[in-house]
């Protein structure tokens, strides 16, 4: 949102939880294990500690860690955006609320989103609205249902507390999102009474800088800090009103590349 306002989760109508794509694998992983998932260097005691000390040395309270999973988990999460998974587009406008302090998304068609006011404009993007019927089962979609659990998972929660000093209670809230050329997110910050940490996680192969597409830290303070999105990174940041971002613009040397990314929301259990 712009001028500070929280933004909320923008879910699709049919919004897939992981508890709906377990369904699908007939069996509950509930006892986690980050070593099969995240990789080992980033359960190291050391490491931990230099994520954490990150975190707190800048004001904007972000760290990104770089080659997050283990490889085979990483290509098979790829699987859903490159084959198994079903995206639509969404258009969405800033509208503002009651006494013009508050603004929510809400999705609007095309022609709306066309003949908005540039400044109206939020965001522009694809999202996922669940598997491709003849994927129901397939590796990607069972392997993301796995992470989703893994993500809201007690270990995983220790894990956060150990990298940023802040422990959110679950993962309350999830997107996934395709953005191509001409794709963006307006400035905004993702404030909110149950929201503790937020996380953007990158899967796109072959980024180039040329491209655009960063995720920009816009405060606080003047400067701005772009954030590669590498493929594999995870992207850490207390949501703050002091603390808005975008999204860049994908550009017209980016027309062939998607960018692939998870967003988090952790925080209490409610809808965030």
């Amino acid at each position: 949102m712009l001028d500070g306002a929280a933004r909320r989760p923008k879910c699709p109508p049919r919004h897939w939880t992981a508890k709906k794509l377990v369904r699908f694998g007939g069996e509950s992983w509930a006892n986690v294990r980050l070593d099969n998932w995240i990789d080992q260097r980033h359960l190291e005691l050391a490491a931990q500690a230099a994520y954490a000390a990150a975190f707190a040395s800048v004001p904007y309270s972000s760290v990104a860690i770089d080659d997050f999973l283990r490889a085979e988990k990483l290509g098979a999460l790829q699987r859903v955006f490159s084959t198994e998974g079903r995206f639509e587009e969404r258009y969405y406008l800033n509208r503002r609320l009651g006494n013009e302090t508050h603004v929510k998304d809400e999705i609007v068609s095309p022609a709306l989103w066309h003949a908005a006011a540039e400044g109206e404009r939020a965001s522009r993007e694809r999202s996922f609205v669940g598997p491709l019927p003849t994927y129901r089962m397939g590796e990607g979609i069972l392997t993301m249902a796995k992470f989703l659990e893994l993500l809201g998972s007690p270990e995983f929660m220790d894990f956060l507390e150990a990298v940023t000093g802040i422990k959110p209670a679950t993962l309350g809230a999830y997107m996934m999102r395709i953005m191509s050329v001409g794709h963006y997110v307006r400035p905004h910050n993702d404030s909110g009474p149950t929201r503790d940490l937020c996380g953007i996680f990158y899967l796109s192969p072959a980024w180039n800088p040329s491209f655009d597409g960063r995720f920009r830290h816009r405060g606080p303070g003047p400067g701005i800090v772009p954030i590669d999105p590498r493929p594999n990174r995870m992207l850490l940041f207390q949501p703050r009103v002091d603390c808005p971002h975008d999204v860049e613009p994908i550009g017209a040397a980016g027309a062939q590349w998607e960018r692939w990314a998870y967003t988090l929301w952790f925080g209490k259990p409610a809808v965030l």
